[in-house]
């Protein structure tokens, strides 16, 4: 019989890849999988998930089909590009759902079409809950064709979709997400040991601010797990920090004086280099303590 969503192979089963790759699953993909560390795909495999031995073999197994790469990072990214193309890809859609940069992403995309597939950028947000309850928002770049192919898998992760533009496109927005992401983390990090010093409850601040302009999620979600002190990583700090270097580098690259995205990656830089960088992005509300004692 064959499975709704047909022969779909994914790449990279971390934090984000794991139940994004379970939710494919439990949606009738005939998946096919590959991670560095074999064992995480061992849940997957013992509800019905095939492995690979390496990349080049899960190309061969899901040729025609659908691929996801989400992988850690840029580098990572262009080896499993490098991997997958070894071979004739034979139509295959190749979908980018990590962040990485805007020149690796074109690059990647010209490798692919030249071996014979389709490429489409996808990064999301959301983070590990929305990646396990499929609710991510998702910023597409390709051909508009690609994203509709796109869309049975896209469908199955998110809840919402946003055609940006051309590849790249979404890796664009993505930039833009992790600069605002990343700076009002901070802020709310910041604002927390302001009331704190000050006098007032930061719940109650929190709880006050929701109701106002200052209400976001990120205060509403990362500010409770300030309070609560959870710093257990659903995203970890080091991502953070290297997706404004990412964001830093393309401004710098188009000529452009970003101070406020500069100074943000900075303190996340900082951050990640005082032995916070396995921490949640929540954890920023740690290292401005810690700077308090200096």
């Amino acid at each position: 019989m064959t499975k709704p969503l047909g022969k779909v192979g994914f790449i990279g089963l971390g934090l984000m890849g794991l139940p994004m790759a379970q939710n494919l699953l439990g949606a009738g993909a005939d998946l096919v999988v590959f991670n560095r560390t074999a064992a995480k795909a061992e849940p997957l495999i013992a509800t019905g998930a095939t492995a690979s031995d390496d990349v080049r073999q899960l190309a061969e197994q899901t040729r025609g089909g659908i691929v996801v790469i989400c992988v850690s990072d840029t580098p990572a990214m262009t080896q499993t590009v490098e991997a997958l193309t070894c071979q004739y890809l034979g139509g295959t859609l190749v979908i980018d759902m990590g962040t990485t940069t805007v020149d690796a992403t074109r690059s990647a995309a010209a490798r692919v079409v030249a071996a014979g597939g389709t490429f489409v950028d996808a990064p999301v947000s959301g983070g590990a809950v929305g990646a396990t309850e499929g609710t991510l928002s998702i910023m597409a770049g390709g051909e508009m064709t690609d994203i509709k192919r796109a869309a049975a898998v896209f469908t199955v992760l998110g809840k919402s979709t946003t055609h940006i533009g051309p590849v790249a496109a979404g890796q664009i927005a993505k930039a833009a997400n992790q600069a605002i992401v990343g700076a009002t983390l901070g802020i709310v990090g910041e604002t927390m040991v302001l009331a704190k010093a000050a006098g007032a409850d930061p719940a109650k601040m929190r709880e006050a601010l929701l109701g106002g302009f200052a209400s976001s999620r990120i205060l509403d979600l990362h500010g409770q797990r300030m309070i609560d002190r959870n710093f257990v990583p659903g995203g970890r700090a080091r991502t953070q920090a290297k997706d404004l270097v990412q964001a830093a580098d393309l401004a710098q690259s188009l000529g452009l004086d970003l101070p406020i995205l500069s100074q943000c990656r900075d303190l996340w830089l900082e951050m990640v280099n005082n032995g916070m960088a396995d921490l949640d992005q929540s954890g920023y509300l740690a290292f401005v303590e810690s700077k308090q004692e200096q």
